[in-house]
């Protein structure tokens, strides 16, 4: 009987353990490039933690790490895990005034990115650049080892998230947070929910389409190292690249989110089909009923709705393949709560909502995390709730329909825009008087910002140009109006919804202007 090792301690026995298991296995591709063995992974990551370990990185630190979907991203994790060190993950579009904020706020000790970042030349940690890899490493036994005394709950990831004030948290994710979330994303497929041996006859790989950065692709990397399967990178999603993918690796389900269905809906060959894929499962955003049903119609291919967060690390509810491919489900639903998951719909007086009725959304789950980077007061309470700040109801089986939000984030394309950060960006420029940024409908990223300023003469177009340079792409407003005046409530704030409704209008004023 092959070796099973317990879920518990470092995540880095999992590199570990594949390595001594089968060194020689291939594990990852990226895109049309690879595969990368368990072997060469382990062997790059020992060389890059002797790297770390010169630059004085050690227990507990923050090392901040800026690479894409590539073959670097699990090394230089691993690297750090080696060292039972903790990993900020950061997105490599974001710009070099987000680079230093983080380093500054939560006290990285180094920075490991790509040689040709030019947004990390100000900070004043050391910075380890990491070449691309070549697919030829030895996979002999590389000697990488985890450490052996690393508690559950150490901080094994820090996910950076928008606050409140638009400044990034950073999200801890414990070692004991990943193995639960991922000891429960199994139970939902077998019973047997320990770590498995590569079989021998291997399944196709899994296709990750969303960034390493994010909570869905660092959950789907460590679901493939636990259970053996091998993982498919893309760098940046577009049709042509997944289509590949599914074609050259045989890929048999996906985990996307709705941009993405859109992106394949609309920019796929009319006659193309999702090849081996049986099912589509759709996260980091909500789903739009309308879009599940056209991109069914089109493919032939079920698309599974799931509800999570990255405090959560994941997934909290998810529609059951199973259930779903047997003509079952629940038309708006985000499925029912993960095994090991619990929920509670709060209403304002603290009292729990009767079924059917709305409340905000509560959840407890060993995944979830204790607290942010920092002294911001933790989301979740002494018993163990997380808040989530969402709003919805459950029916009598459970099934959870999520209904909207208590907090003004708008998710665009399954990346979280905190409007005040937005805003805050633009009072920075001598002709703003006053912003808001409100989130608008869009039919294939869900939702978008655009931004209503008070201004002082200057042509929108020349105050958008210049608070691009400010943000990452993702988070620039799609449009930007100057307005005479912003709608108020009598206090003097801004009228929120009011700014919305007149947001949409002249977005859609924009729109048919442009199509005429």
């Amino acid at each position: 009987m092959p070796e099973v090792i317990e879920p518990t301690g470092s995540l880095g026995r999992l590199l570990e353990w594949r390595a001594r298991e089968k060194p020689e296995h291939p594990f990852l591709w990226v895109e049309d490039q690879g595969p990368w063995t368990f072997g060469a992974l382990a062997s790059a990551a020992r060389s890059l933690q002797d790297e770390l370990a010169s630059l004085g990185v050690g227990r507990a630190d923050h090392v901040l790490v800026r690479i894409g979907n590539d073959e670097r991203f699990l090394p230089a994790t691993a690297a750090l895990w080696g060292l039972a060190a903790t990993p900020i993950v950061m997105h490599p579009s974001a710009p070099a005034h987000e680079v230093a904020r983080v380093c500054d706020s939560m006290a990285v000790t180094a920075v490991v990115t790509a040689p040709d970042d030019g947004a990390v030349g100000g900070v004043s940690a050391p910075v380890l650049p990491v070449a691309s890899l070549p697919d030829d490493l030895s996979s002999a036994d590389p000697g990488y080892r985890a450490p052996e005394d690393v508690d559950d709950d150490e901080a094994a990831l820090v996910l950076l998230t928008s606050g409140s004030t638009g400044a990034p948290k950073g999200v801890v994710i414990t070692h004991g947070n990943a193995w639960a979330n991922v000891r429960a994303t199994v139970s939902a497929f077998r019973s047997d929910t320990r770590p498995s041996p590569i079989p021998t006859s291997p399944r196709p790989p899994n296709l990750i389409a969303n960034p390493l950065s994010h909570t869905g692709g660092a959950v789907r990397l460590l679901f493939g190292l636990y259970v053996g399967r091998g993982v498919v990178l893309l760098r940046k999603f577009n049709a042509a690249a997944a289509k590949q993918a599914i074609d050259t690796h045989g890929i048999d389900n996906l985990t996307i989110n709705p941009a993405m269905l859109r992106i394949l809906l609309e920019n796929l060959p009319a006659d193309a089909t999702l090849g081996a894929v049986r099912y589509v499962s759709s996260g980091t955003a909500p789903l739009p009923e309308a879009l599940r049903q056209r991109f069914e119609q089109r493919f032939h291919v079920p698309v599974l709705g799931a509800y999570g967060q990255t405090e959560a690390f994941g997934a909290v509810t998810i529609e059951s393949a199973k259930d779903v491919l047997a003509g079952r489900r629940r038309p708006g639903s985000v499925g029912r709560p993960l095994p090991g998951v619990e929920l509670r719909l709060v209403g304002d007086d603290g009292v729990d909502s009767p079924r059917g009725e709305e409340g905000e959304v509560w959840v407890r789950t060993a995944a979830a995390t204790k607290g942010y980077l920092g002294d911001e007061a933790p989301p979740v309470d002494s018993d163990g709730w997380l808040h989530t700040g969402d709003l919805g109801r459950q029916d009598d089986e459970g099934y959870l329909y999520i209904t909207g939000r208590r907090r003004n984030i708008i998710i665009c394309g399954g990346f979280n825009i905190v409007p005040e950060e937005l805003e805050a960006a633009l009072m920075t420029d001598d002709a703003v008087l006053e912003a808001a940024v409100l989130g608008v409908p869009d039919d294939r990223l869900g939702e978008v910002p655009v931004a209503l300023v008070e201004a002082t003469g200057d042509a929108g177009d020349a105050i958008a140009g210049r608070l691009a340079e400010k943000l990452t792409p993702y988070k620039r407003p799609r449009r930007l109006f100057v307005v005479d005046e912003l709608p108020r409530v009598p206090s003097g704030k801004v009228d929120r919804p009011a700014a919305t409704r007149l947001a949409r209008v002249l977005s859609d004023e924009a729109t048919d202007a442009l199509t005429k």
